[in-house]
């Protein structure tokens, strides 16, 4: 058993301060406390082969392995280790009493929708936070790019009509040590009970048991903010994956008592998954065996493909620090969250706030239900992309944010070498006879594979301008690169041909000797599929 000795209180302390100490003499050996360094040092090596003889000892059958136990016990009793934190202390600060605290300060802000943050509140005392929110169940967008509707179900702050889309739901900010007061509504025109686990609250289901509302109904809790951290909330009511893959989740951040170092950004964001079963246009239903074997149909960021691109990208500038507090609302998958283009300058893992961070990670590891708070500097104008590292999630499923970084380019940094021209070989001579097809801008987008229309002459969308053409033997074909976000290539299915890369504004002209039909591709795009047919 460890033992802690009695230390005075502060009061104590100041009423009774110790006795001035005579100043340490300059000493030209060995100071007193390196001596007990070395002596600790020697005392752990001893200790260890001590302990490894009588391990080696217990193996044989003649010795009491209870004894062994024992002694072992014993020795580790006599070693005391550095530690962060003294032996029987905890990171739980000692609190105000309730009847003794206040509301805080009325220009406090402690709420506020993603991707934005509330602004710490500057206190150093412990107070009461009072929040309200009412549960949404609406039928929203969850992907612009296909016109994908579904009915999700979130939350929202109190009154605030204007929200139609409450997933996800908004961040909560307090301080370590404050009463957090909540209150839930489920409004009339709702169909289903709700409610709100906190993970930073300590109580029966994080608050669940007491919170559950049914449309009509309004609760509330208080519960103590007792550790510093970056949790998520969530709806734990009756089929608890179903309301949670509706989208029923959030973030609440419990400041340090020492507040971490100031930044100039601060962003709120969460991944999350959906299971539906297809794609839009238009409204889609819930798949409820997608969501046991795991197998979303979106992965995204803020409730929606796009929350975080387009005109929707979070901004900083070249010099700025940004800082995100990140969950992972899950359901199921954990994330390996990364910022292509940059580094995490710090990451607070698990979103303990109270530990040093760790410095200079290119991928950090969020379980589902967890969080983190991730921290990366503007060094030069680009375009991060924030992804799940598990990349089909982000080309396939939706997980990608951007952030846009303006000002000065720093070649110390980063620069773009400028490659020699080659020498002007004078006009190209034409091809020699032939039509010409265009790759259509846009064609690089991600399509289904074998499309019923692949062939079609009003393919939609089309790939080239021409999906069959039909030539003469002896023929030129010549294609022109028109899509100005993509590489192609033009490759045989048979490999009788092939152009390489062909960058924006490229072209290429094959001629064909042959009778036959030539089905041809593009080998980073596969579903660009296209036919020559020679004829004689």
């Amino acid at each position: 058993m460890v033992q802690t000795l009695d230390r005075p209180t502060v009061e104590e302390a100041r009423r009774h301060p110790p006795p001035p100490q005579k100043p340490l003499q300059p000493h030209p050996h060995y100071t007193l406390g390196s001596l007990a360094v070395i002596g600790v040092l020697v005392g752990i090596v001893g200790v260890g082969l001590a302990i490894g003889s009588l391990w080696i000892t217990a193996s044989r059958n003649s010795v009491d392995d209870g004894l062994v136990a024992d002694k072992v016990d014993s020795l580790l009793a006599d070693v005391q280790l550095e530690t962060g934190l003294e032996a029987g202390t905890s990171i739980i600060p000692e609190l105000t009493p309730v009847a003794q605290l206040s509301l805080a300060p009325a220009t406090e802000i402690n709420t506020a929708y993603a991707p934005e943050m509330p602004p710490p509140s500057g206190r150093t005392t412990q107070a009461i936070i009072d929040v309200h929110f009412e549960v949404v169940e609406n039928v929203v967008t969850i992907d612009p790019n296909t016109g994908t509707e579904y009915e999700t179900w979130g939350y929202r702050m109190n009154g605030d009509s204007n929200v139609v889309a409450g997933t996800p739901g908004p961040v909560i900010r307090g301080r370590v040590g404050d009463v957090f007061r909540f209150t839930l509504t489920n409004p009339p025109g709702n169909t289903h009970p709700h409610n709100v686990d906190f993970h930073a609250v300590t109580g029966q289901g994080g608050g669940a048991a007491d919170l559950v509302v049914a449309p009509g109904e309004t609760k509330t809790i208080e519960g103590r903010l007792l550790y510093p951290g970056f949790f998520m909330y969530h709806c734990a009511y009756d089929d608890v994956p179903l309301h949670i893959s509706h989208g029923m989740y959030g973030g609440i951040l419990v400041d340090p008592a020492e507040p971490l170092p100031e930044v100039e950004r601060e962003f709120y964001m969460v991944q999350s998954e959906f299971y539906t079963d297809g794609e839009g246009p238009g409204l889609v239903e819930t798949d409820r065996q997608a969501i046991t074997d795991e197998d979303p149909s979106y992965v995204v960021f803020n409730g929606a493909v796009g929350a975080l691109a387009g005109d929707n990208a979070l901004k900083m500038s070249v010099g700025e620090t940004a800082r995100i507090y990140f969950v992972n609302a899950g359901l199921n998958l954990d994330s390996n969250f990364h910022p292509i283009g940059s580094h995490w300058d710090a990451v607070y893992q698990e979103a303990a706030l109270i530990n040093p961070p760790l410095r200079g990670s290119q991928t950090t590891l969020v379980p589902a239900g967890g969080g983190t708070v991730v921290e990366l500097i503007g060094q030069v104008p680009q375009t991060i992309v924030l992804v799940d590292h598990a990349l089909a999630r982000t080309f396939d499923k939706g997980a990608l944010g951007l952030i846009t970084i303006e000002g000065d380019v720093n070649p110390e940094i980063f620069s773009a070498a400028t490659p020699v021209p080659a020498p002007d070989p004078g006009p190209e001579a034409p091809p020699a006879g032939g039509p010409t097809v265009s790759i259509r801008p846009g064609s690089g987008d991600l399509q289904p594979m074998d499309a019923p229309d692949e062939f079609s002459a009003d393919e939609d969308p089309a790939d080239y301008s021409a999906n069959i053409l039909r030539i003469k033997v002896g023929e030129t074909v010549t294609w022109t690169q028109d899509d100005p976000q993509a590489l192609h290539t033009i490759t045989a299915v048979d490999g009788s041909f092939d152009s390489g890369f062909l960058y924006p504004d490229d072209s290429w002209s094959y001629t064909f000797d042959e009778v036959g039909e030539f089905e041809y591709f593009c080998t980073p795009h596969p579903w660009m599929r296209a036919k020559v047919v020679v004829e004689a």
